[in-house]
Parts: structure tokens; C-alpha cells; sequence
């Protein structure tokens, strides 16, 4: 017999950096998110129509529309009724203010947050308690994030990025990399 609790929430990132996109795609599903991803504000706006997510993690600089146009769209459509999270490397408290004025629950920024902040920010926001993937029997445990883990991969992860925009590793080497320090 299937309850609310057990269905599998919905995150949408919308988000232009593939390398993030790919980062909190692996984390949230590791976390038994379902995942769904747009590269661009147009592209968000169809996907959440869409895919009905309960979550969106939204970038506001983007191509095509900026994150601040989705959030206004995204207000005007009563067919998303989505908690918002921007995840932005816009700081200022203009930003914040505006963002929050159009409907963004929570305002978080990039290189201050760590993949399991943002992870524990969406579980408080959607109020559970346990991952989805953790099932009813699971005993409720309280989330402890491991931030120095998060830090120091985010930490290499850039480092890694660096050299591969340098030339100096492969696309490929970099995959290889990515992969072995988020799955061990």
C-alpha cells in the first residue's frame, strides 16, 4: 500500500552549467530524488509544466531568460505550484529581495553552499525526515551533513575543473575523476 511518504519527490534544476547539473543530478538521486533538468530558463518553464516537480533549484544567469523572468512566469502560471530554491552566485541583497519577492522560498548562494546543504535545505523545505530512497521501515533519523566531505570534494572537483579547462587532463580523465569522488 503506497503513502504520500513514500512517493519519490520531483527536484528540477534549472541551471546552464553542466557541471552542477551533473553534480546535484548524482547527489539528489543518490538521495532518491527524481531528477529532471532544463539548461535554460524557456527550457525550465516547459519541463516544470511538464513534470509537476515539488522543488525547482533555479540559476539566474542563464541564456534565452534569466532566472529572475522564470520565477515571474513561473508566479503567473497556476499550473506549477512548486517550492523554489535560487542557487545563484548572486549574492547582493537586492537580488535576495527580488528573488524572494517573486516567489522564491529560499535564496541560496553557490560558492557558500555545499551539495549537502543544499540537499538538507530541500528535505526541510519538503519537510522530510528521511531520504526517499531510505522506505517506511527505515528507522527516522535526523540529517547530519557531511560538510567537510562536501567541501573537499566540491574542493577537488574545481581544482579538476581547472586543469581540464587548462588542457591539461581529458574530458574523459575528468569524468573518470568526477565520478570516483562522488561514488567512492
Amino acid at each position: 500500500m503506497a503513502t504520500a511518504k513514500q512517493t519519490i519527490p520531483t527536484v528540477l534544476i534549472i541551471e546552464d552549467n553542466q557541471d552542477l547539473v551533473e553534480m546535484y543530478r548524482l547527489k539528489l538521486s543518490l538521495e532518491g530524488f527524481r531528477v529532471e533538468t532544463a539548461s535554460d530558463g524557456e527550457q525550465g518553464i516547459l519541463k516544470a509544466v511538464e513534470v509537476h516537480p515539488q522543488l525547482i533549484l533555479l540559476d539566474i544567469l542563464m541564456p534565452n531568460m534569466n532566472g529572475f523572468e522564470v520565477l515571474k512566469a513561473l508566479k503567473n502560471n497556476s499550473k506549477i505550484d512548486a517550492i523554489i530554491i535560487v542557487l545563484s552566485n548572486l549574492g547582493q541583497y537586492e537580488n535576495i529581495r527580488e528573488a524572494k519577492a517573486l516567489g522564491a522560498t529560499e535564496y541560496m548562494v553557490k560558492a557558500n553552499t555545499t551539495p549537502t546543504m543544499v540537499v538538507a535545505k530541500i528535505k526541510e523545505l519538503l519537510g522530510l525526515t528521511q531520504t526517499p530512497r531510505e522506505g517506511s521501515e527505515a528507522a527516522v533519523k535526523p540529517s547530519v551533513p557531511d560538510k567537510d566531505k562536501d567541501e573537499i570534494i566540491a574542493e577537488k572537483l574545481e581544482r579538476y575543473k581547472k586543469l581540464l579547462d587548462e588542457g591539461v587532463i581529458t574530458q574523459q580523465e575528468f569524468d573518470d575523476i568526477k565520478k570516483k569522488l562522488l561514488f567512492g
